[in-house]
């Protein structure tokens, strides 16, 4: 269980005893081909629930794991069925439109983006509400680009 279940767990138990716990399936369509169905918490949104696969979606950042700010638009994902997830927000599409013109994130000079189509959402913003989505990968953390070197510089 991840921090987020484990506050939201703790907070309901504080607010009025034992809370059941509401899982979701979404498939996601991985980049190699195959296809792995995970079981996520309510309200989890698409990259938290990607820790449950072999390696959970790529952010495009050094150490793995979403930006503070939500605005980098590196955890791309094609949401091919849209059925028990969150709708795309002003913000999200903001930040993606943003990440395709290239614009600075964090201070940082960045190349344009791909372009979006109609499928493209963050998976940092999309939220698992019900049972049914589906989601196509682009691309999976790489844990090689932080194992560092084997000479230990």
């Amino acid at each position: 269980m991840s921090r987020f279940g484990i506050r939201n767990r703790l907070k309901k138990l504080l607010d009025g005893g034992p809370a059941e716990i509401v899982r979701h399936a979404v498939t996601y369509d991985l980049p190699d081909g195959t296809v792995q169905v995970v079981r996520a918490e309510e309200g989890y949104n698409l990259l938290m629930a990607s820790q449950e696969l072999p390696s959970p979606i790529s952010t495009g950042r050094r150490a793995g794991g979403p930006c503070p700010d939500g605005g980098c638009g590196l955890c791309r994902v094609e949401v091919t069925d849209q059925t028990g997830l969150s709708g795309m927000t002003d913000r999200e599409r903001q930040t993606i439109e943003a990440h395709v013109r290239g614009e600075p994130h964090e201070g940082r000079e960045r190349e344009p983006g791909p372009p979006a189509n109609e499928l493209t959402r963050l998976s940092c913003y999309c939220r698992i509400n019900a049972p049914g989505g589906r989601v196509r990968v682009i691309e999976l953390f790489d844990y090689g680009s932080i194992s560092g070197d084997p000479d230990g510089t």
